[in-house]
């Protein structure tokens, strides 16, 4: 039965892993897609509750300021 169902993954998967479209809501994202909407909705919360301060925001994540910074940047979220 094992057997079976691994051909089917492999029947309904591409060579990268990824589902055929046919088989996936119109809202498809990645792995790293959810993660990083994730990591950015944290941060900007982080960011309300310490009022904008980075220097709090980074304490609280327990991540350097510069890599606060650098997050900032990549999910283009300004200082306010």
């Amino acid at each position: 039965m094992a057997a079976i169902k691994e051909k089917i993954i492999i029947k309904n998967t591409t060579r990268k892993g990824r589902k055929k479209s046919s088989y996936l809501p119109p809202d498809y994202k990645t792995l790293q897609e959810v993660i990083d909407g994730i990591e950015r909705d944290y941060i900007l919360h982080t960011l309300e509750l310490t009022n904008w301060n980075l220097q709090k925001t980074s304490r609280v994540l327990d991540i350097a300021r510069n890599t606060l910074k650098a997050k900032m940047k990549k999910y283009n979220i300004d200082l306010q």
